[in-house]
């Protein structure tokens, strides 16, 4: 059992170990971890980096499986009725619109997704994007691209171990049925004056286009904040705990991207 503080030189040990792709990964390990604080703010504490067993990592909360190309980390169900804009935020983020909440830092997960291979969209810097999203923003949203992802949860109904894709979880009320299954897109976030945005605005992943999220819904629809809401009929109890489990689909020859 082997453990380490999750720099980028120890992202680079693992990876050639792994023979995965070392360049663009130790890149953007780099610039994520060496961005500067704002003013007066502590730095935050690099993760502890643990091999568990062969292939197997623990990033603080998070668990990298490097050949199921998952990683899996806890959050709880946050709403069982109303309408989304979130997938999954942090207590920071906006947790009055989001189906799911983790106490797993948005830096954590895009290290740990870093080191499973993922690129996102590359080196981004822009505009912060505006506390409320509205039409006019959403009109002149970039169309985000990166890399193809699943997302599922995992939770426990007594002593029955339990798991759905995501979409099942959320419905969309113009069609009135679950949200399509498929890919999300893994676009990284991006900087704004030094700061890594998912981190900044405790956002992980956005149904509504926001590209301060991690990961964002290439779904059609995706420019209409009143038409994702929570499927009812299918969640648990509000605060249900549940593992979120992102796997990283192999790379078809050409990055995701959203209509």
């Amino acid at each position: 059992m082997k453990s380490a503080i999750a720099t980028p030189a120890n992202a680079a040990i693992f990876l050639q170990m792994s023979k995965l792709n070392l360049l663009p990964v130790l890149l953007g390990s780099v610039v994520l971890l060496a961005t500067a604080p704002a003013q007066n703010e502590p730095p935050p504490a690099s993760p502890v980096m643990r091999e568990v067993s062969p292939g197997i990592y623990e990033i603080g909360q998070i668990r990298l499986d490097q050949k199921a190309r998952t990683v899996t980390f806890p959050g709880v169900l946050n709403m069982n009725d109303g309408n989304l804009e979130y997938l999954i935020v942090t207590e920071q983020g906006n947790t009055h619109e989001s189906l799911l909440v983790t106490d797993v830092a948005p830096s954590d997960l895009h290290f740990a997704m870093l080191l499973l291979g993922a690129k996102g969209a590359g080196k981004q810097s822009g505009d912060l994007p505006p506390a409320q999203i509205d039409a006019k923003f959403l009109k002149a949203a970039p169309k985000l691209k990166g890399d193809s992802v699943n997302i599922t949860v995992r939770w426990k109904a007594g002593n029955v171990e339990k798991s759905a894709a995501v979409e099942e979880w959320m419905t969309n009320t113009e069609t009135k049925k679950p949200v399509e299954r498929g890919p999300w897109i893994y676009n990284g976030s991006m900087f704004n004056d030094g700061h890594f945005l998912a981190q900044l605005e405790g956002a992980h992943a956005a149904l509504v286009t926001y590209p301060a999220a991690l990961i964002n819904n290439p779904r059609k629809g995706n420019d209409n904040d009143q038409i994702w809401a929570v499927n009812t009929k299918a969640v648990p109890a509000v605060k249900t705990p549940v593992d979120i489990v992102i796997t990283l689909l192999p790379d078809a020859g050409a990055k995701s991207k959203a209509p």
